[in-house]
């Protein structure tokens, strides 16, 4: 009996001989554990599909695992990844059988690892694009309060992607929760680009993506009370 139970996934992957498999649809209607087996992983095996790219897992899972294994994390990342995996195995335990488990958390790390292998090809895909700098832009001081503040921001494109790079030096240290912000100007209106603190010898370096075809004519940084202004509040200190 044992040894007609073994053909279980032979015969829902469709690898049994012809003799094995008219044996086995005979077991499989006398035996009460098969035919549960049989109900959750042929269901599960016919999910897949034959590139294993789109694997069908419930959207729980998939969100829990995928979300995991491509969050960056610290160096004991394996050690935490494998009690993760152990938590999911012992969820998986309460809704199927032992062998659907199995087959269930081998499948996921197949997902895992194609997952990772896509994604580091799409990084050493990105690395062999070069970066190319299409608009420099100098930066000076807004008032004569703080003369020694320059810097340099850079419109510059790797592949499809455009950003704006701005590098400031000789700022005025911030205090509590003032920060430095980036505005763009188009047409008078100013559009928030981000937030930076200078580090202690007052320089600040800032990166922010350009939506496609998005332009503008100036450039402006003030220093704000905190990181919640839609428009600027505080004084200008630099800018184009």
């Amino acid at each position: 009996m044992r040894r007609d139970c073994d053909h279980l996934i032979p015969y829902i992957a469709n690898e049994l001989k012809e003799s094995e498999r008219i044996a086995f649809v005979e077991h499989l209607k006398d035996c009460t554990k098969c035919k549960k087996e049989y109900q959750e992983l042929s269901q599960a095996w016919h999910a897949l599909p034959f590139d294993y790219t789109e694997i069908a897992v419930p959207e729980s899972l998939k969100g829990e695992v995928l979300g995991f294994v491509f969050d960056q994390k610290t160096k004991s990342d394996t050690e935490t990844f494998m009690a993760k995996m152990s938590k999911l195995a012992m969820k998986l335990k309460s809704h199927f059988t032992p062998v659907s488990t199995s087959i269930l958390v081998v499948l996921l790390f197949a997902i895992i690892g194609l997952g990772i292998a896509n994604v580091q090809g799409e990084n050493r895909h990105a690395e062999n694009i070069p970066i190319e700098i299409l608009t420099t832009i100098p930066l000076k001081a807004a008032n004569q309060s703080h003369t020694g503040t320059n810097g340099m921001a850079y419109i510059v494109q790797q592949g499809s992607e455009k950003n704006l790079v701005v590098q400031v030096h000789e700022l005025p240290g911030v205090e509590g929760s003032q920060v430095y912000q980036v505005w763009l100007l188009k047409n008078g209106t100013r559009e928030n680009s981000g937030i930076f603190k200078p580090d202690e010898n007052g320089s600040g370096i800032l990166t922010y993506q350009l939506a496609e075809g998005q332009t503008f004519d100036q450039i402006g940084i003030t220093v704000e009370p905190d990181a919640n202004s839609s428009q600027p509040k505080g004084e200008k200190i630099a800018g184009s």
